[in-house]
């Protein structure tokens, strides 16, 4: 026989800041304020739940022009242990590179010219509690969430405990074949953005590098997540 009554669907109202449950539990689908089935990608997950992190490398001043930082650390060349920028996170976090986005000058008016970025992980070891460099204060993506839970600079200058290179995420390399035509600049970008990212456990740190034979200059944008390790450790 055929029912009249229209079947009712209800959702919990929980747009932002979602609860964490554990492995097996049972809970209603959530929807928005509008009453909308709510869905996210999982960036859009972490914005919300106050997760995400960027900070940005290189000024733009009032009345004046770009103030890009020069690669290599004190030299120009990449230097292992004098990053361009460096974040990362104590134990009980995981960090989630998100987005690196580098824009770069490189000069590459001889043969042996050459330029880099680099995108590297330590899995291993923090990263360090003070730098002869710039203190970064990474913005929570949603205007009024947490402050970040680790550190961030940019721009060192002197050498720091040399990073673990467990991994590297991403790199971007350009050779000179001008020789002999005078001054030549061409730009190097970066733009690693994975689809499925890595989860890194802390203590842990993103580094990343740029420079050449030649004076390297850029500007860039770093987002990372940072999550509590209960997020995604089974209970």
């Amino acid at each position: 026989m055929a029912s009249n009554i229209d079947a009712v669907i209800q959702a919990l109202v929980r747009q932002y800041d979602p609860p964490l449950l554990s492995e097996g539990n049972e809970k209603q689908v959530r929807q928005s304020r509008m009453g909308e089935l709510f869905t996210a990608n999982w960036k859009t997950s972490l914005l919300l739940a106050g997760r995400l992190w960027g900070i940005t490398v290189g000024t733009i001043t009032a009345g004046g022009d770009v103030a890009p930082v020069t690669g290599g650390g004190d030299g120009t060349t990449v230097d292992q242990d004098q990053p361009e920028v460096v974040i990362g996170v104590n134990v009980g976090y995981y960090l989630v590179p998100v987005s690196v986005r580098v824009s770069a000058h490189v000069d590459i008016d001889a043969d042996a010219d050459d330029g880099d970025i680099i995108v590297a992980v330590d899995r291993s070891a923090a990263v360090p509690t003070s730098v002869t460099g710039t203190i970064e204060t990474p913005a929570n993506q949603l205007d009024g969430g947490p402050a970040f839970p680790g550190r961030a600079f940019s721009a060192v200058t002197a050498d720091i405990t040399d990073p673990t290179v467990d991994e590297i995420l991403d790199s971007e390399h350009i050779q000179g074949g001008q020789s002999g035509n005078g001054a030549y600049t061409t730009v190097l970008k970066m733009n690693y953005e994975p689809e499925v990212p890595d989860l890194i456990a802390g203590p842990c740190g993103l580094y990343v590098y740029w420079g050449g034979v030649a004076a390297v200059p850029a500007i860039a944008n770093i987002v990372v997540a940072a999550i509590p390790d209960t997020w995604v450790k089974p209970t």
